[in-house]
């Protein structure tokens, strides 16, 4: 699969953007400038004011911190660890509950998989369990219909998300319950209980039941989220937006994203969100010391990078988005990527560390590994093999059954909405001619947002892990060491199609990711006859099939014939392999 990390890495430059006036003094930051070398002084002393004029109204707000009060009984086991042989069960923060209509039908999720859509119980069922892979088993969901004998949950929960609904009766118990909430609200208004709920409906007809999120409420607005942008109630509003613009998209990942940035804010840090390297309201003054930190570090990179008409593209797109929406920001990212821009990460993120992230591998879920292979107890030697997969060159390293072909496999499709939309998705596995690791190369294309075609590759290191079928992927990508945990979930005896689950993060942004991939040697997808083993392969893996996007592996479409041939061996051709 591709690396995550260049998600972040840019959109730190936003706060370089042109049209920025160099108007706002600080003196102690004139005073800490003079211990900067005297050739730089002066230049880092304006760039640095040039910076820091927008926040010239920024009030420290620090964010709401205290834990619920109010508690839903996790509907989860506990969690299973990769790399400790004790689970504990964390402690619950916060409650959601989905509320989906009394009588099935079916949803808008999974409209680019290879099946039918989900219903909306279905797909709630799978959303719950996404909320607690993104906050590590820190938020209990349950899911709920208003025909239900108890619907208490959907009174005491932290998050209310209504699915779906549309029927006379189901509509009017979503108002009813609603306005109950509302009520409640209005009567903790002045309590901190209030910043702790949050409502929305989706896909409920025309009507969107003015959604409330902590003490934002849109059915009664206040003046204060306009005139004092630095509020609780303006964090709210923003963030209402935000979160409508992710429910709407209408996939798991982007669905428990939205969640995730509500109970960050609102409740307790949520680690899959809680890094971001926006110049924010929500930081406060925070904003200064990270700006003042990056000119006098980094200085001749940002320099460099705003002079190159490339960089300066990037820098002025990523600065509409939000960087923890890793779907918008990594297409962003890899449609201008440059050694500028490269260099910039590298100094800002990866050497510095800036912004003070870090993030850890996600344990849940935990995957088992496949355990034989034709009969055969499953050993490193056996592994290597299978990932090798068809690639040709390899030696004794392959095994039998390999089709001698350029590629190891093709990803036919893939779980995460953020990096597995891309077109054309190579994988190339081959030993390195030193040890037991491997080199791994994946050779992507991409259709960059100013309509480009392009290739895009990148080199990672694998390590074998203990447990035979894992292993440990690393790679510098764009300035930005990533990290990840992949495991051999199934494949076929005759190698026409394998699955792998992937877990992985980006300690130097913040950042953290999972998903699974169905590879096969063209890319494209197994006979039917084979798809229900697979669909409950991927299941075992807490992957439902409607999560999936189905890779366009065309090489006749315009797209590839536009980008030209992949570079397939870009990597392989300058390293020591065996064969």
């Amino acid at each position: 699969m591709m690396s995550k990390v260049a998600t972040l890495c840019y959109l730190v430059a936003a706060a370089y953007a042109t049209n920025f006036v160099s108007s706002f003094t600080i003196p102690t930051l004139k005073s800490k400038t003079t211990a900067t070398s005297r050739s730089n002084q002066g230049q880092n002393y304006n760039l640095a004011l040039d910076l820091l004029h927008p926040l010239r109204h920024s009030l420290y707000q620090p964010n709401v911190s205290s834990r619920s009060n109010t508690f839903l009984q996790s509907q989860t086991t506990q969690a299973d660890f990769t790399n400790t042989d004790k689970a504990t069960t964390p402690d619950i923060i916060g409650t959601v509950a989905l509320l989906v209509p009394s009588s099935d039908q079916p949803s808008k999720f999974g409209s680019k998989s290879p099946v039918q859509p989900p219903s909306y119980r279905e797909a709630a069922e799978q959303l719950a369990r996404k909320i607690k892979q993104f906050s590590d088993g820190r938020i209990a969901a349950q899911v709920v219909t208003p025909s239900d004998v108890d619907t208490s949950s959907v009174l005491n929960s932290n998050a209310l998300i209504a699915l779906g609904l549309t029927t006379p009766q189901d509509v009017q118990f979503l108002s009813r319950t609603f306005r109950e909430r509302r009520t409640a609200g209005e009567e903790e208004a002045s309590s901190t209980q209030s910043l702790k709920m949050c409502q929305f409906a989706v896909d409920c007809g025309d009507n969107n039941y003015a959604p409330i999120v902590g003490p934002y409420d849109e059915a009664n607005p206040s003046v204060v989220s306009e005139i004092a942008p630095w509020s609780d109630v303006a964090s709210g509003k923003r963030l209402a937006t935000q979160m409508k613009d992710l429910f709407d998209k209408q996939t798991s990942d982007e669905f428990a994203l939205a969640l995730m940035l509500f109970f960050n804010r609102f409740i307790d840090k949520i680690p899959w969100v809680q890094h971001s390297i926006d110049v924010t309201w929500e930081k406060g003054l925070g904003n200064v010391e990270e700006i003042y930190n990056m000119v006098t570090k980094c200085g001749p990179c940002i320099t460099k990078c705003l002079a190159d008409e490339n960089c300066k593209a990037c820098i002025e797109a990523l600065d509409e988005i939000d960087t923890r929406d890793q779907v918008a920001s990594y297409r962003t990212v890899v449609s201008y990527e440059s050694e500028l821009l490269r260099d910039f990460s590298l100094c800002i993120l990866q050497k510095n560390n800036i912004f003070g992230c870090t993030a850890e591998v996600p344990k849940i879920p935990y995957v088992k590994p496949l355990g034989a292979f034709r009969g055969k107890e499953m050993t490193k030697d056996i592994a290597k093999g299978i990932m090798i997969g068809h690639l040709e060159g390899c030696g004794d390293a392959a095994l039998e059954g390999c089709k001698e072909l350029d590629v190891s496999w093709k990803v036919a499709c893939g779980a995460n909405v953020a990096y597995d939309q891309f077109p054309s998705q190579n994988q190339l596995f081959y030993p390195s001619a030193k040890g037991d690791s491997m080199w791994y190369d994946p050779v992507f294309r991409v259709e960059t947002i100013d309509g480009r075609n392009v290739w895009c590759k990148r080199h990672y290191r694998v390590r074998n892990e203990k447990v035979p079928g894992t292993f440990r992927f690393s790679v510098l990508d764009n300035g930005v060491t990533s990290d990840e945990f992949w495991t051999i979930v199934d494949v076929a005896e005759d190698l026409s199609w394998i699955v792998f689950h992937y877990a992985g993060a980006a300690g130097a942004v913040g950042q953290r990711y999972i998903g699974g991939l169905l590879c096969t040697p063209d890319g494209t997808l197994p006979p039917e006859s084979e798809m229900e083993k697979i669909w409950d392969v991927l299941r075992s893996a807490e992957i439902e099939p409607w999560e999936l996007f189905v890779v366009d592996n065309n090489d006749t479409s315009p797209g590839a014939l536009e980008a030209g041939p992949p570079p397939l061996d870009f990597y392989r051709k300058t390293a020591s392999v065996i064969g």
